[in-house]
């Protein structure tokens, strides 16, 4: 943490109060900056459901303090496991045990808005400012004054340096590379269905699925099922082929006829079916395909003003459960390195560092991610086979088709410490400069 001397005289604004930047907001504190949070919504709100935050994730939020407060609605899963979606067969058992302890760190589920809520509550007693109800457009984001002039009204906010944590449709990053980004359908779509555990505890041979907490992956032919408990509701996504033609492209959740979803499970396993037939109702979102960004794609402005983090920087799929993790990585290594800054000068480098780490694990999470679903949704036939076989029999290591598994990957995955890899590349940077001074 800094001396907080230039800090204290410091305004951060970030657009955007998910989970990302509520994170930034008390890290940002923390290191002694000014706060304000600009959230669209009139009131604080969340869609989704449940949300798999890992240990690399998990660190952070110890870091911070919130990790008590979590843990009071959060499931840690003893083990992923993936089965076939036929008949159920377990292809692999991952103990979740073993890495939470090497970590110091377990893998939780929870909801999204649970965990909102807490980080919403910490920033606001770490003395963070949050303005809710703001609206913002790419015509509003003035790169050349460095200034935000908020829609449907005057007012122009000011702040030495704001910070776009405004999700996938991000109007910083718009600004940022100069137009808006083009929605490429990823040719998938999830189905979130949410289940009543004391429906599920009404009939015995399903009892399992919420006395043992696990992580259940069903693999299917080009798609994927996931479930695990939450604070008394069991979550569902249910992966699922879609077009990828434009006309079939749709932002935002939809209803869905889940009678008519459930009829084209027939030879899926009984137990998943019998599951998916207490539920109620079901809403789906549409996946997109993500880009792992060159160096020719900004992700801060030439005058160190603007910057954005999380899904409006790296925005990714599921496969990995990383799509939080990797927001909450990337602001942490920003606040870190934010708070070593002396001057605006020290500003400006602290950015091109995090832009430069960011970019390049986040590239190799969006890489592997992809990967991930290719190997876990794959067509019946003899590569699924074989991967199959490799489940049941292989050791993990380097290749095994769970990258989760393979002690290498997860090390890296898991491991990381932002904090740490943030100071290294500080030290670095100035030795660097001290050399070419």
């Amino acid at each position: 943490m800094s001396d907080q001397s230039f800090q204290s005289n410091f305004h951060v604004c970030i657009i955007g109060g998910g989970v990302v930047g509520l994170a930034g907001g008390i890290l940002l504190r923390r290191q002694g900056f000014r706060v304000t949070v600009l959230e669209r919504d009139p009131t604080l709100q969340t869609t989704g459901a449940g949300i798999q935050l890992h240990p690399n994730a998990v660190r952070v939020l110890q870091e911070i303090g919130v990790f008590e407060k979590m843990m009071a609605k959060s499931i840690v899963p003893v083990s992923i496991i993936l089965k076939s979606y036929t008949d159920g067969q377990v292809l692999h058992k991952q103990d979740l045990k073993e890495p939470a302890d090497k970590y110091g760190a377990p893998l939780l589920t929870l909801h999204r808005a649970h965990l909102r809520q807490v980080l919403y509550d910490e920033a606001l007693a770490y003395g963070v400012t949050i303005r809710h109800g703001i609206k913002i457009n790419v015509a509003g984001v003035d790169l050349a004054n460095g200034t935000l002039k908020l829609a449907d009204t005057s007012e122009t906010i000011q702040a030495d340096l704001f910070i776009g944590a405004d999700g996938g449709e991000s109007v910083v990053r718009s600004a940022l590379i100069g137009h808006k980004p083009k929605a490429i359908p990823h040719g998938k779509i999830v189905h979130r269905i949410l289940i009543q555990e004391e429906d599920i505890m009404a009939r015995p041979h399903l009892k399992y699925l919420v006395e043992d907490p696990n992580i259940i992956v069903w693999l299917g032919p080009e798609c994927e099922a996931v479930t695990y408990g939450l604070d008394g509701v069991f979550n569902i996504a249910f992966t699922w082929p879609w077009s990828k033609a434009p006309e079939d492209m749709f932002f935002g959740a939809q209803s869905v006829d889940l009678d008519e979803f459930r009829a084209q499970l027939s030879n899926w396993e009984p137990d998943l079916r019998e599951i998916l037939s207490l539920g109620t109702s079901c809403l789906r979102w549409m996946f997109f395909e993500p880009v792992a960004d060159d160096e020719k794609t900004p992700w801060v402005d030439d005058a160190g003003k603007f910057c954005i983090v999380g899904d409006a920087a790296h925005r990714g799929l599921p496969y990995l459960g990383q799509g939080a993790a990797a927001g909450i990585e990337s602001v942490s290594t920003l606040a870190e390195l934010l708070g070593k800054a002396k001057n605006q000068d020290q500003v400006h480098e602290g950015l091109g560092i995090y832009q430069r780490l960011r970019k390049e694990r986040t590239g190799h999470v969006i890489r592997a991610t992809l990967k991930t679903g290719e190997i876990w949704q794959m067509a019946d036939g003899p590569l699924k086979e074989e991967r199959n076989r490799q489940f049941l029999h292989e050791t993990p290591t380097v290749g095994y088709p769970n990258p989760l598994a393979d002690p290498f990957f997860q090390e890296w995955l898991w491991g990381f410490e932002a904090t740490r890899t943030a100071n290294e590349a500080w030290e670095a940077h100035q030795k660097e400069k001290e050399r070419n001074y």
